[in-house]
């Protein structure tokens, strides 16, 4: 039952109570006309809990009522009860009720009673009357739940387009930024201990474009912010291309120019993996060399590799840790790597990196055949 409603069931319910309490002050004794009003106040009071047992309830002190005392004030009652049936209790229930008053009527309208002539239509309508306010009742009641729930679903939606949205900016921060901004503090460091003039020409060039890419990446991120991506538009565009096989070419080359020697085996294309696979192993890529870069910057040697299966694609990244081995450890704390295997995961994918002997690995496989989640 609606709070409102019980509420006002329980103060009408009171009055009641107050109104026979007085009749029997008034008159001096307790009769047993007034212990059965007491017990039908109080099944009345019981639809505000639970409406199956007092409408028995009712039914019964009704009955008891009307038979002992054949007076029609009980089925009045029995019928203006009719309207809390109907709000609150099974479809079966209400037809038990009516066909309860319907044999009540019927029998003291037989048998002669205090009903007048007409009574029984009288009754009748009442318990129509009484009907018809109960179904409206609860028909605004079902609708108010419906628009509960409505609301309820559309919060809930509203809460995964906001995580949605912040996934997008953290990726964006992620994959774009902050690999870039390892770049040029990578670089920044090295300049200082740079041999030649042709490396620190490596070095300055590899921090201005990584500086102009981050700030080409941060205008993006400020366009995603401010926009709203239309349903079915692509995704936003990751480094390289997305494409594995150069990105594997290009992130070699970049490990290279910052002095780590880089061996890359990759085929010139991914001929049995999907764009979105492609995808996910080049981002998977670049944040295996950004580990290397951050955490491992003295490393003696780096290889990335792709094997293009027909069943399964797979890269490995490793590195060969130089005095530092323990620095090849990444951050447990990090995003890159659990944001990495949740991406692989929704490929059918999984990764796998960790401490070697001699440095750190990481290992993506990804089945060539499986449905996009």
């Amino acid at each position: 039952m609606h709070p409102v409603a019980r509420i006002l069931l329980i103060v009408v319910v009171s009055v009641l109570l107050c109104i026979a309490v007085g009749f029997i002050i008034t008159a001096g004794h307790f009769a047993r006309a007034d212990l059965l009003a007491l017990m039908l106040y109080a099944a009345i009071a019981a639809y505000a809990w639970h409406p199956l047992t007092a409408a028995f309830m009712v039914m019964v002190i009704c009955s008891l009522g009307a038979v002992l005392t054949g007076s029609g004030g009980d089925l009045l009652e029995l019928a203006i009860a009719l309207g809390l049936v109907a709000a609150t209790c099974a479809p079966w229930v209400i037809g038990l009720h009516v066909l309860v008053l319907s044999a009540l009527t019927a029998d003291i309208a037989l048998n002669g009673s205090s009903l007048t002539d007409g009574g029984v239509y009288g009754i009748a309508g009442i318990a129509m009357i009484a009907f018809l306010a109960g179904l409206a009742f609860r028909i605004v009641t079902a609708r108010e739940a419906i628009l509960v729930a409505e609301r309820a679903r559309v919060v809930t939606d509203l809460e995964a387009l906001a995580r949605e949205e912040q996934e997008r900016i953290a990726d964006a921060l992620h994959d774009g930024i902050a690999h870039d901004l390892t770049l040029v503090l990578f670089h920044a460091r090295a300049l200082p201990r740079q041999p030649d003039e042709a490396a620190r020409q490596v070095s300055l060039t590899t921090i201005e474009d990584s500086a102009e890419n981050a700030l080409q990446s941060v205008q993006s991120l400020l366009s995603l912010m401010r926009e709203t991506r239309p349903e079915g538009a692509e995704a936003c565009p990751t480094r390289y291309d997305g494409d594995a096989a150069q990105t594997a070419t290009s992130l070699g080359m970049l490990l290279s120019e910052a002095g780590i020697p880089t061996r890359v085996l990759a085929p010139e294309a991914l001929h049995s993996a999907t764009p979105a696979v492609g995808r996910v192993l080049a981002e998977t890529a670049i944040e295996a060399v950004t580990n290397i870069l951050k955490h491992a910057p003295s490393s003696q040697s780096a290889s990335i590799k792709i094997s293009d299966g027909p069943d399964i694609v797979e890269l490995v990244v490793n590195n060969k840790a130089g005095l530092a081995v323990g620095a090849t450890r990444a951050s447990g704390g990090g995003r890159g790597l659990p944001r990495a295997r949740q991406r692989l995961a929704l490929c059918g994918g999984r990764l796998e990196s960790g401490s070697t002997a001699d440095g750190w690995e990481l290992r993506a496989t990804v089945p060539t055949h499986h449905p996009q989640k």
